[in-house]
Order: C-alpha cells, then sequence, then structure tokens
C-alpha cells in the first residue's frame, strides 16, 4: 500500500528560526505516518501575482513558470499539507502571500462565476510562531491573525484543518523546543 504524502511548507525566511524548529517537531511525528517533503520557501523564486485573472475560470497561473507553479502542483496532490509561519504584523510573510495569490485555483475552480472547494478529503497543520508572550499572542493583530489569514485560503479549498499550534515568546527557542513537542504531539494529524 502507498503511503500518504505530506508537503511542509516553512513560510519564514529563516531556515535555523523558531518556525523551522517547530516544524521539524512536526515532521519527526509525520514521518512515521507520511512520505515527507519540506519546502522552504524562503529560498523559492516566486513572482508576484500579476492580477490579470487569466488564471480564470479554472486555468493556472499564465506567468512564466517559477517555484509558485511547482509548489502548487505539489500542494494539489498532497494528502496533508503542514504550513509552518511566523507571526509578521499580524498576518503571514509576503513569499507565502505570493504562493496564495498564484495559487488561487489550484484552491477553488470557479464555474459561473462563483468559486467553489477543489482540495476536499484533504488535510492541514497550521503552526504559528510569534516573539510576543502570551497572551498577547493570541490576539487578532498577533498569532491569531496570521492563523486566520492561512485559514481562509485552506479552507477556500475545501481542506480540514486537523490542528492548530500558536506558539507565543518564539525567540527563547530553549524554552520552544519542549513546549512545541508537547503541543505538536497532542495534535490529532493521523
Amino acid at each position: 500500500m502507498e503511503r500518504k504524502k505530506a508537503l511542509i511548507i516553512n513560510a519564514s525566511p529563516r531556515k535555523n528560526g523558531s518556525t523551522a524548529l517547530v516544524l521539524g517537531i512536526l515532521e519527526q511525528r509525520l514521518s512515521g505516518v507520511y512520505d515527507v517533503e519540506r519546502i522552504e520557501l524562503g529560498a523559492a523564486a516566486i513572482k508576484p501575482c500579476a492580477g490579470c485573472q487569466k488564471c480564470r475560470p479554472d486555468g493556472s497561473c499564465v506567468l512564466p513558470r517559477d517555484a509558485a507553479h511547482e509548489i502548487g502542483e505539489k500542494i494539489a496532490h498532497a494528502d496533508l499539507l503542514a504550513i509552518g509561519s511566523p507571526c509578521y504584523w499580524g498576518n503571514i510573510p509576503s513569499p507565502l502571500k505570493a504562493l496564495f495569490d498564484r495559487n488561487v485555483t489550484t484552491f477553488e475552480r470557479f464555474s459561473g462565476g462563483l468559486p467553489s472547494p477543489k482540495l476536499r478529503g484533504k488535510k492541514a497543520v497550521l503552526l504559528v510562531t510569534s516573539g510576543s508572550p502570551f497572551p498577547l499572542s493570541r490576539l487578532s493583530n498577533q498569532a491569531a491573525g496570521t492563523v486566520r489569514a492561512i485559514k481562509t485560503v485552506l479552507k477556500s479549498g475545501g481542506m480540514r484543518i486537523l490542528g492548530v499550534g500558536m506558539f507565543a515568546s518564539a525567540w527563547n527557542l530553549d524554552r520552544l523546543g519542549a513546549r512545541a513537542k508537547k503541543a505538536i504531539d497532542r495534535l490529532r494529524i493521523e
């Protein structure tokens, strides 16, 4: 029997920061159940969306092929999508926003002008790191805003979100690892 595929996206520009740390813990957990591929989005060449609308109704982005196309195809073929993101002003980093903007038709199909989900049956896990201490990190202009932005895209695609981890005071890597392991162990991701 073929193992399921998990795609992990590190939306942080830092390969060894707090977001990478929590994703590494998640990756270890997932590797027992899934074939796991990890993408460092900060190293991916993704041009911003031109807003041309030529991907609609049900095409693909017409910009020259780049990492946005490749990652979009991997998202479409993954059984589980795990996104790790730092909190930037209560939102997501620009490379993740560019990836989402360039892959509208990966997540939604358009029929009669109305969008409908294209990724039903697929699962997702979100991990967000924030420099703010708890409980400030849970405010909508902090990590909760980052979670909301990612959920908006994934839910538009019909994905089932299995769990969300929000990690406050993420600059303290010594304490973060133990807290993240406990939180990730509690996630129901199988």
